[in-house]
């Protein structure tokens, strides 16, 4: 055995030590003045390393876990958000969630500061919130799921917007033959779970194709996944993260998630191994090599050969286009069902425009109403109070000063939408508001439903804003053409109101509206 050598950091340390003697021979005003500077130097560093913004609603040091402090934000995150915006106004300030702590900036220059900043991370904290790290959660991880999504969005999904109307609405006919029928009785339907349905159906078409669209045990496995994920990720939020890892073998909800990934797994593993016994066949045989039009297609393509995980990656899919984008068709609705004007308004658009178009994407470009309608409903009632949510993967000091360490989570309150300063009368519901806009020079950009900015932050904004809000919207207004052209529609007399739980607002589960067949006047499936 060689003998031991003294090391850089020991060398450091003695020569560190070797100055004490020296200060402790100077006259004790000397040392005295030294250690107060070396203090003040420090505490003065520490501040500037450190600088925090102010928490709303800290625990009591009795609060083991916050868990007080994280129930209080369950049922009054609207105020603690009232209380940034008028007590702090452009400040950043932090708030106890269910999560963890929060950093929540304005929507202000720091929002424009932060929109592209590589490292801060929308997929690392959703992998975070989501458990994506256990077994069963895998549509949830960064690096198992987000890149390939990400790939099949950006180079495929947007590229084919222009071939993929005519599927989609003739699925939406199929769909809403199924889901609502042809009667000319009124009837009571259930809203957000019609809509799911109903946008399940439609994005369905485009994922998986012909052959797994209408598969009702993929369509029963992936959708009870969704739900039982999000249930049990909250339900592991419960437990201490150290002891998540062992937790998760026992609970029943994460036993049932693995059983349904698992499956999932299994039928859609069985239409990939046929198309590539098919192209293999046909590469054999000197034939066209087939290539569907779908994101199991895509997928394909984008991996290169590199092995993934199609389960995971559709279901991530799946989420992340018919939640959101089902729960806006569910407000919309609302929305117009309560103005009969509007709703006659939106039918001449559409006769107006589908004569003169077709059934095509300018179309749907050209279907302003309905694009303002849309937008309007996304301002008043957006997914979620907070947007922009993100971890940092590295520190990040704003220019105001505040440091954002690394592994800290921050997200920008989207409170503009409701500010006097930029949207006038913003509590009332204005269908031709954002139609409007569009006649005023230099905004009409921001008119567009797919725009985003610190004052329509429904889709996110800068480099993790919604890559599929194109596809979205144009889904949107294909479901919102076969419903109000073939369907009349009112309310009931009970009153839904939305319901908030955190930063989410939902639309409330229990609505319903009363709707019958009508007469066409355009022949939909035809164009």
């Amino acid at each position: 055995m060689g003998s031991l050598q003294p090391s850089p950091l020991t060398d450091r340390l003695r020569a560190d030590f070797d100055v004490i003697p020296e200060i402790m021979s100077r006259p004790l005003p000397y040392i005295v003045t030294t250690l107060a500077a070396t203090a003040v130097a420090y505490w003065i560093w520490s501040l500037k390393l450190q600088k925090l913004p102010p928490i709303l609603n800290a625990s009591s040091r009795f609060d083991i876990g916050d868990s007080l402090a994280k129930l209080d934000f369950l049922q009054r995150a609207a105020n603690l958000l009232r209380t940034a915006t008028e007590q702090f106004s452009d400040k950043p300030v932090r708030i106890v969630t269910d999560t963890g702590k929060l950093i929540v900036l304005p929507p202000n220059h720091l929002t424009q500061e932060i929109r592209n900043e590589p490292n801060l991370s929308f997929f690392a904290g959703s992998e975070e919130d989501f458990q994506g790290r256990l077994p069963g959660f895998e549509p949830f991880n960064a690096t198992l799921a987000a890149g390939m999504l990400l790939k099949v969005t950006k180079n495929q999904l947007t590229k084919y917007l222009i071939k993929v109307t005519k599927p989609v609405s003739l699925e939406a006919s199929f769909a809403l033959h199924n889901l609502i029928g042809e009667s000319t009785e009124w009837k009571e339907v259930n809203i957000i779970q019609t809509s799911v349905k109903y946008v399940s159906s439609l994005s369905s078409r485009i994922f998986l194709g012909d052959e797994l669209c209408r598969n009702k045990a993929w369509l029963e496995t992936t959708s009870q996944y969704a739900v039982n994920a999000m249930r049990a990720a909250k339900k592991l939020r419960l437990y201490p993260r150290f002891s998540r890892r062992f937790v998760h073998w026992f609970l029943p909800e994460c036993r049932l998630v693995r059983r349904l990934l698992n499956e999932a797994r299994v039928i859609i593993q069985e239409v990939i191994d046929r198309r590539r016994a098919e192209k293999a066949a046909a590469a054999r045989e000197g034939r066209p090599i087939p290539s569907p039009s779908d994101a199991i297609e895509w997928a394909e393509q984008e991996s290169k050969d590199d092995p993934y995980d199609p389960a995971v990656y559709q279901i991530g899919l799946s989420m992340a286009a018919i939640h959101t984008t089902s729960d806006l068709l569910s407000q919309t609705i609302q929305n117009i069902i309560q103005r009969p004007e509007l709703m006659n308004d939106l039918r001449k658009e559409i006769v107006e425009v589908l004569q003169k178009d077709g059934l095509t994407k300018t179309a749907l470009f050209n279907l302003k109403l309905m694009d303002s309608v849309l937008k309007e409903t996304q301002r008043l009632k957006p997914i979620k109070m907070t947007t922009m949510h993100r971890t940092a993967l590295a520190d990040v000091t704003l220019s105001d000063g505040t440091v954002i360490r690394k592994g800290s989570k921050l997200a920008v309150r989207s409170t503009n939408r409701l500010n006097p300063d930029v949207y006038e009368n913003p509590e009332e519901f204005d269908g031709a508001r954002f139609l409007r806009l569009r006649e005023i020079p230099g905004k009409s950009n921001q008119a567009h439903l797919v725009s985003t900015s610190t004052d329509a932050l429904g889709f996110g904004h800068g480099l993790h804003a919604c890559p599929g809000r194109f596809f979205a919207a144009n889904e949107l207004k294909i479901a919102l053409i076969h419903l109000l052209l073939k369907y009349d529609l009112k309310p009931t007399e009970t009153f839904t109101k939305v319901v908030e739980v955190g930063f989410d607002l939902h639309v409330d589960p229990k609505a319903k509206v009363l709707i019958r067949r009508r007469e066409a006047e355009i022949d939909l499936d035809s164009l």
